[in-house]
């Protein structure tokens, strides 16, 4: 068994978070995924620093603040936390700057939700894959140290 990775959706409006939450939920290959709301810039720190997702979906508009900007100001704190923008029509030069700024990949609205799980089902897939490779790189320096700490001192 897996932990469970956690995926936030930050979007000012709440019908759009409250949608991908219940449509994820139903996924079965994405059943593992803790989903955290986030509506505004401020809350949406808040919840990356308390929760540590490791997925983000990203509105470019938010009310207090702008979601580049929210992107290039986490991706150098937290440069495993993988972005997926959220963007209206109107919005698709910003999107191709988010991936600029290190977003993974983008998604337009009106969202197509089996387009959404695919997306977010190659994050889940890229988390897993560097998780197991953080661990052997964990393992194999435990190891050495303990080679150190057991050969005879000379």
């Amino acid at each position: 068994m897996t932990d469970p990775i956690r995926v936030m959706v930050v979007d000012d409006e709440a019908e759009i978070r409250h949608a991908i939450e219940r449509y994820l939920a139903f996924q079965t290959e994405l059943q593992d995924l803790v989903i955290i709301q986030a509506g505004t810039f401020e809350e949406a720190l808040t919840r990356l620093e308390e929760q540590s997702p490791l997925i983000v979906l990203q509105d470019i508009n938010l009310p207090d603040g702008n979601g580049l900007q929210f992107i290039r100001q986490t991706k150098k704190k937290y440069p495993m936390v993988q972005f997926i923008v959220i963007t209206g029509a109107s919005d698709l030069d910003r999107a191709m700057e988010a991936l600029v700024y290190g977003a993974a990949d983008y998604i337009k609205k009106p969202l197509d939700m089996p387009m959404l799980a695919t997306v977010i089902g190659q994050a889940v897939n890229r988390c897993r894959r560097w998780g197991e490779l953080l661990w052997a790189e964990y393992s194999e320096t435990t190891e050495s140290m303990d080679e150190i700490a057991t050969s005879p001192a000379e």
